[in-house]
């Protein structure tokens, strides 16, 4: 019985870790990723920059407040098989695409002033143009959100 305990007790300690260190291989992609090439002097990275797993065909949208009086620079990156990403900034009240990097030719940044502080919701995906079939249905992968801003002078 002691021995029974002892292996359910293994198995539990085994499968919890093994979801800590999966869940975190993606931890500050943004700051590890091909978006550090993008970082800009005199910008600042911005709290809200975000790193998550995604599988091709999968989407992930996050809210974001961007402060006004400040202009921004938004890059995008992944790992290389993975490429292009394909964002969109979103007007969270009406659901206007206000910009689809799909119509530039899927550029990996975007930037824009904010005048007043708003929220805009940014939808991304990966699409996965050199990875294999088996990669595409086996794997997940990183994604990095850089966000940059610095004072309307």
């Amino acid at each position: 019985m002691k021995y029974i305990k002892f292996i359910k007790f293994i198995l539990i300690v085994f499968v919890f870790s093994s979801m800590n260190v999966n869940g975190q291989d993606c931890v500050d992609f943004y700051k590890l990723g091909d978006c550090k090439l993008d970082v800009q002097k005199p910008f600042e990275v911005f709290g809200q920059s975000r790193s998550d797993m995604i599988g091709v065909g999968h989407t992930l949208k996050y809210n974001i407040i961007f402060y006004g009086k400040k202009e921004y620079l938004v890059s995008f990156c992944t790992t290389k098989d993975y490429y292009p990403v394909h964002f969109k900034l979103i007007d969270p009240v009406s659901e206007d695409v206000l910009y689809d990097n799909k119509d530039d030719e899927y550029l990996e940044s975007v930037g824009f002033g904010v005048e007043k502080t708003r929220q805009f919701t940014i939808e991304m995906s990966i699409l996965g143009d050199k990875a294999t079939d088996q990669e595409i249905e086996d794997y997940f992968t990183c994604i990095g959100m850089l966000i940059q801003g610095k004072p309307i002078k």
